[in-house]
């Protein structure tokens, strides 16, 4: 008893995965979205089981929740294949039949050839006769259906509607190649290759352009394999500067730096910031988004970087320079870096704006950066022989060579260069604020402003800097820069050419300049006064004629 009590206990779970638990019986019906399923005939149906229960095992074969759903979608499936493979043997048959159609019709053609239409002449005296044929003829139409399939003609069917109607190309292979031939050395144009051969002048055209333009892929295959192969080894260039350095990348917009790994970020003034967000928020992302952040190519072929306080990560030995740092990495851990030399740009990031490879000093980020094409000859401008770090600043420079007539569309003022156009429509027509707010979304139309209302809006995000020397505050980095220049700046870098007198700002030198002048091209409409100047006009006119 006890063995039989077992065998039931083993029996009585599911027939498909021997599990136990929610089970249903095998052979008993159950109704399921509407329709009447019985496990054990789905089984039969979809895997070729026995359609047939035991007898004896009836009440106690079980399946599970989980096979039922399983077999569910195994018999749809099935059933979706056999359908399918119905369907594609009907188009079959359909293609089949229109074939055997077509070569019973070139097989007629040919037969009507060397027959003869002795029939079709008609005679008043045959007339009699004929009338007698035809009665005969319809007598004999009604017991066609009778006859066996081999004495009645075949016709095919009535092809789908994609099958028909369908037109086919009136010239040969060879016609086509030597068109195509004629075209591409140039023997005939091509209008003429398609009247002498016979294809039509849209497919010649056609042709003629996916031959060049496979032609022209083939040349430059080689060539941008070569300038992918630069762009993964640069990649990699810079996954090794991240790892053994503590180089920081950025981004840099109007005088602001932006986070290269955040996608919202807010732009920091200060490169401590940039510094201190990039290596508390990015420490895990620090090499391994270069990939994606390197993409597309060609307008990423460049990277910048902060090198403030440069050091090795692996020896922790300090970094003097830009240029010691390859030195370093050569000599110390046998790395050599190739396309970084002239792909990665160094900065350094501080309230100092110097040039991090010849120290040279700037009043703003605006005109380092500009400076840095200087150092790197990646590009160079066929017009004046400039040279620049990256091709899109090439393409805004050869902008300035392109001359002409540019009018101004709001009030039709000619200019010489389509580059002062559009700065003389922005600022004098353009009545769009375009200067976004950092911390909300008011627009202005001038930097300044924008200021004045983060003053007042956003007071508690405005950076205070103080002076080092004399210990002067400002709310403003180009307040900062200028002072730093024009009170405590020692390099005097604008000459006057009539004096030799030197001046820190490149203003003074202008205003200077006005001494030396000789003619008064600036006069006053009110009184005819003569002035050197247009402020001395301006200044004359308030003071004499309100």
């Amino acid at each position: 008893m006890e063995t039989n009590a077992e065998t039931f206990i083993f029996l009585a779970r599911c027939k498909c995965c021997l599990n136990e638990g929610e089970l249903q019986n095998l052979w008993e019906p159950y109704l399921f979205d509407g329709e009447t399923e019985i496990y054990g005939e789905m089984l039969s149906e979809c895997f070729s089981l026995s359609p047939q229960a035991d007898e004896h095992l009836q009440s106690i074969e079980m399946i599970c929740n989980s096979c039922i759903k399983r077999l569910r979608d195994a018999l749809s499936f099935r059933r979706e294949v056999i359908a399918s493979i119905q369907v594609l043997k009907e188009h079959q048959d359909k293609m089949f039949l229109h074939t055997i159609a077509k070569e019973e019709e070139v097989e007629t053609e040919k037969e009507s050839e060397y027959q003869s239409i002795e029939y079709l002449d008609f005679t008043e005296g045959s007339k009699e006769q004929s009338s007698d044929d035809d009665n005969i003829i319809n007598d004999e139409s009604q017991n066609l259906n009778k006859k066996t399939t081999k004495d009645v003609t075949k016709w095919p069917k009535k092809l789908p509607k994609e099958f028909r109607n369908k037109t086919y190309k009136q010239y040969s292979v060879s016609a086509l190649k030597m068109a195509i031939d004629a075209v591409l050395s140039e023997r005939m144009t091509i209008a003429q290759a398609s009247v002498t051969y016979g294809v039509p002048r849209k497919t010649v055209t056609a042709k003629i352009h996916a031959a060049r333009n496979k032609k022209e892929d083939k040349d430059d295959e080689p060539n941008k394999f070569y300038e992918q192969e630069k762009h993964n080894k640069l990649v990699e260039e810079i996954k090794i500067i991240l790892t053994y350095t503590n180089a920081v990348p950025y981004k840099s917009k109007a005088s602001r730096y932006y986070c290269i790994y955040c996608s919202d970020s807010p732009g920091f003034e200060d490169g401590q910031d940039l510094r201190t967000h990039t290596r508390t928020k990015h420490i895990a992302e620090r090499t391994s988004g270069i990939d994606q952040i390197m993409r597309p190519p060609w307008l990423n072929e460049v990277i910048k970087l902060d090198i403030h306080c440069l050091h090795c990560t692996i020896c922790l030995t300090s970094i003097t320079n830009w240029n010691d740092m390859f030195r370093h990495l050569e000599e110390q851990h046998e790395i050599v870096l190739d396309e970084a030399y002239t792909k990665v740009i160094p900065f350094i990031l501080n309230s100092e704006l110097n040039c991090a490879l010849c120290s040279e000093s700037f009043s703003s980020y605006h005109y380092l950066d500009g400076h840095m094409n200087s150092h790197y000859s990646n590009y160079i401008c066929y017009e004046c022989g400039d040279i620049f770090l990256a091709a899109s600043r090439l393409n805004r420079h050869i902008e300035t060579h392109q001359l002409g007539e540019y009018p101004c569309p709001a009030c039709g003022k000619i200019f010489k260069s389509n580059k002062y156009m559009r700065k003389h429509y922005d600022y004098i027509h353009n009545t769009e604020k375009k200067i976004k707010c950092y911390y909300c979304p008011e627009r202005f139309f001038g930097t300044y402003e924008r200021h004045q209302h983060n003053l007042k809006m956003h007071k508690e995000r405005v950076k205070i800097m103080t002076c080092e020397v004399c210990g002067k505050t400002f709310d403003w980095l180009p307040y900062y820069t200028s002072h730093m220049r024009r009170i405590h700046g020692t390099e005097k870098n604008y000459e006057c050419k009539d004096c030799g007198k030197m001046f820190l700002m490149k203003y003074e030198l202008n205003n200077h300049r006005i001494k030396h002048k000789t003619e008064k091209n600036f006069v006053c409409d009110v009184c005819s006064k003569q002035f050197k100047s247009k402020p001395g006009l301006l200044k004359h006119y308030q003071i004499s004629h309100g």
